[in-house]
């Protein structure tokens, strides 16, 4: 049994708080299922490492290039597709209103133009409705969940 997870990308706006992020589908530019390896320590470390160099532009420059710079939140989409998809099966596209119910993790990405993105998370495993275990930037997931040395 894989450990299963959803990650999205809402444009970071105000008024809309972290901790909600994961019933704002409907805003989401990107409705990513991943079958197994999806806990914190695994997609979730795998997705701050995709993040962590990441500027969100509006317009492109001569120094834009492909895997540090997205034009917008689609950009960064379609380039986190990209990076995911390897093998057929283990990632897969769903509907933006589309909640399984089943997934133990949701990942919410939160661009904003100029600044960095910020990701929670958010558990099934911490009570039965599930809440927010993480708010904060790529490189402070990194910080929190890569396994400290002995």
């Amino acid at each position: 049994m894989g450990t299963r997870s959803l990650t999205r990308i809402i444009p970071r706006q105000d008024g809309l708080s972290f901790n909600e992020g994961h019933e704002k589908c409907n805003l989401s530019y990107l409705n990513m299922y991943r079958q197994y390896d999806g806990s914190p320590y695994g997609h979730g470390l795998e997705l701050a490492e995709f993040l962590k160099d990441f500027k969100i532009i509006n317009g492109i420059g001569g120094d834009s290039e492909i895997g540090t710079h997205a034009n917008g939140s689609g950009c960064l989409a379609a380039q986190m597709v990209k990076y995911f998809k390897e093998r057929v099966g283990d990632i897969y596209l769903y509907p933006n209103n589309d909640d399984r119910g089943w997934e133990d993790y949701i990942y919410t990405i939160y661009p904003k133009e100029g600044e960095p993105c910020y990701i929670s998370i958010w558990s099934a495993f911490e009570d039965k409705d599930g809440r927010c275990i993480f708010v904060g930037t790529a490189l402070e997931l990194i910080e929190k969940y890569t396994p400290k040395e002995s």
